[in-house]
């Protein structure tokens, strides 16, 4: 089987040729193994997070094939961490920071109001649909930790001077939103990697 890379909308190909200048050789650049099954196991979660989070949908391909860009630059040292999911993540809402504007989404205006971890809980469980366990591998922590956050984020809903956070939460709730897998602590049905 050829080596494997990473396109530009995620899936994987094999042995992708760069065209160089005339005159001289191709390179070819292989991704390792276990960066393909990373991709291929987070690349639906992450875009879903992404569009709810950047107004434009070709925005918000673009952070996330940013994002694994970078991941891509230092997967060695991400896999060496036994936090890759927690990096990968921060690379992501890194390059998700960086692309938002003002006029973004409701979602994206909910950090302005409320904690990153908690706002990160709450986008990925309550409006993309993640199961606790599911969000809580997503985000590179455990499980208990995100039951606290969104225990935490919904005392912050219910406080008497939280208006705005009220009133951003019912708007991103209240957008378009597309569950993935079903809620519970299963999987929730997203490609799973397989080895030649």
């Amino acid at each position: 089987m050829p080596p494997a890379s990473l396109t530009a909308d995620g899936a994987v190909s094999h042995a992708t040729p760069v065209r160089p200048p005339l005159g001289e050789q191709a390179i070819t650049v292989v991704l390792p193994a276990d960066f393909t099954a990373f991709c291929q196991l987070h690349h639906e979660v992450y875009q879903h997070f992404a569009q709810h989070l950047l107004a434009d949908h070709d925005t918000a391909s673009d952070a996330v094939q940013r994002a694994l860009g970078d991941l891509a630059a230092s997967w060695t040292q991400a896999l060496a961490s036994h936090r890759t999911t927690a990096i990968a993540w921060e690379t992501l809402t890194h390059r998700i920071r960086c692309a938002r504007t003002p006029a973004s989404t409701p979602a994206s205006a909910l950090y302005a109001l409320a904690p990153a971890a908690e706002a990160d809980a709450a986008v990925l469980h309550r409006i993309i649909g993640l199961s606790i366990s599911t969000t809580a591998d997503t985000l590179g922590t455990e499980a208990t930790t995100i039951a606290s956050l969104l225990t935490t984020f919904d005392r912050r809903l219910a406080a008497d001077r939280a208006t705005a956070l009220r009133a951003c939460w019912r708007a991103a709730t209240h957008r378009c939103t597309v569950h993935i897998g079903r809620r519970s602590g299963t999987d929730r049905g997203l490609p799973q990697a397989t080895t030649a």
